[in-house]
């Protein structure tokens, strides 16, 4: 009997040592108290980041050249008062079962790129589902009557599943994925929200209160910082607008007062939009200079933009008449490599560089840690008294690429819309100089 106890207790202990060991490794990877789950964001982590896909509505969009200089374009400022409970704040959307979409015009100083794109929700309390989905769209600017509205919508929405694990409180977003890159033009665009209210989330909303007044100008008539509409969905077909709304002053839609919705936009500028001064001149310049000084000698010229001779793609469905404008890699022997894109949306740009040497580069399109080509050209003098040409191409994105060493005819690669680029080489590309 002594014998049988002491079995029972080893596989006791073998069994909670199993369970401890299976448990610990679930516990680390979640991050929380298995037993309650409801924890799980009283840590405070605020706008985690949600990888977003995107869904071909009509085509993918291009993008342009991007610099390194961020802007965020934000209307809000982080306080959401339609928050509250019992508020008269609160928007109606909550009597609505249909899909709504609530949008938002942005005015952007410069052609840039999306690098991120924030949206704010509330779960209320006593909300058993966790789960916040909505969709995403970037929308044209329109103007009917000296009203602005959401136009022409852009090829792609971006659907988000997210959740808010704790109810009675907020959660932003901070979107990227696929929709980083995303170009937009200067000027101004709309970003919609679409959700089902009947879920009970609520997308935050900014009201004018008594110590942030809205600006009004010589008449008394609030002056906004941006625009907001509002529409159910779907649409009937031939509704005004596309049913858009003023989501300030229809009664039907929300209370007047609001101010902007819990969406802002962080985007890389491709120009400046206040450059650079030049730089300080010298501080303590020479009182007495010479009269006839040598003149400096001349400083390092800029890389040559120059793409060299332009050879026009063949005629046909497909082909781009896209025209490079620059030549973000020059080789040795002066080979210069040009090369112009243009996304089944009509969007056209230069490609450029993201990494060269002296015989061989690779190029992107529309972000740098996304090459599309790679060129390589050889000197082959020694071998068979040419240059040697090979391009790679990891895109179906119509292109025209020029190279060319300013003494020969111009090698060229056009792809056209959709095919898949293949390899191709040409050991004879150049003659070199004899």
């Amino acid at each position: 009997m002594r014998s049988t106890n002491r079995r029972i207790v080893r596989n006791l202990i073998w069994l909670t040592a199993l369970f401890v060991c299976a448990s610990v490794p679930l516990a680390a990877q979640q991050g929380i108290d298995l037993l309650d789950p409801e924890q799980v964001l009283r840590g405070g982590a605020s706008e985690p980041r949600v990888t977003v896909r995107a869904v071909l509505d009509e085509a993918p969009t291009g993008v342009a050249r991007a610099s390194h200089r961020r802007e965020e374009i934000q209307y809000d400022d982080n306080e959401f008062e339609n928050f509250a409970e019992n508020s008269a704040l609160v928007p109606n959307d909550q009597t609505f079962d249909p899909k709504v979409e609530w949008a938002q015009r942005f005015v952007v100083k410069a052609d840039g790129t999306v690098v991120s794109v924030r949206v704010c929700f509330l779960r209320p309390d006593g909300d058993t589902s966790r789960a916040v989905d909505f969709t995403l769209r970037f929308y044209a600017d329109d103007t009917v009557a000296k009203v602005n509205y959401p136009g022409r919508r852009s090829g792609l929405s971006y659907p988000v599943e997210a959740d808010i694990r704790t109810a009675g409180g907020h959660r932003c977003f901070r979107l990227t994925g696929q929709l980083v890159g995303k170009s937009l033009r200067r000027g101004a665009h709309w970003v919609g929200i679409e959700w089902n209210p009947a879920t009970r989330k609520r997308l935050a909303g900014d009201h004018y209160t008594a110590d942030d007044e809205a600006e009004t100008d010589r008449n008394g008539a609030a002056v906004h910082a941006t625009e907001i509409r509002r529409r159910t969905l779907p649409v009937a077909a031939g509704t005004a607008n596309d049913g858009w709304l003023d989501g300030r002053t229809n009664s039907a839609l929300t209370t007047s007062g609001l101010k902007a919705i819990g969406v802002s936009l962080v985007l890389e500028t491709t120009h400046p939009a206040d450059p650079d001064p030049d730089p300080d001149p010298d501080p303590d310049p020479d009182p007495d200079p010479d009269p006839d000084p040598d003149p400096d000698p001349d400083p390092d010229p800029e890389p040559d933009p120059d793409p060299g001779i332009h050879v026009p793609p063949p005629l046909g469905q497909g082909y781009s008449d896209c025209r490079p404008t620059v030549a973000p890699l020059t080789f040795e022997g002066n080979v210069k490599v040009s090369l112009c894109y243009e996304t089944a949306m009509g969007e056209k740009g230069d490609a450029t560089a993201v990494y060269g040497s002296d015989n061989s580069g690779l190029l992107y399109f529309f972000q740098p840690d996304n090459a599309e080509v790679f060129v390589k050209v050889l000197d082959g003098c020694r071998i068979n008294q040419h240059r040697w040409v090979y391009v790679a191409p990891l895109t179906d994105v119509a292109f025209n690429m020029n190279i060319n060493d300013g003494r020969n005819p111009t090698w060229t690669y056009h792809n056209k819309q959709g095919d898949q680029g293949e390899i191709r080489a040409s050991l004879m590309a150049f003659p070199c100089v004899q």
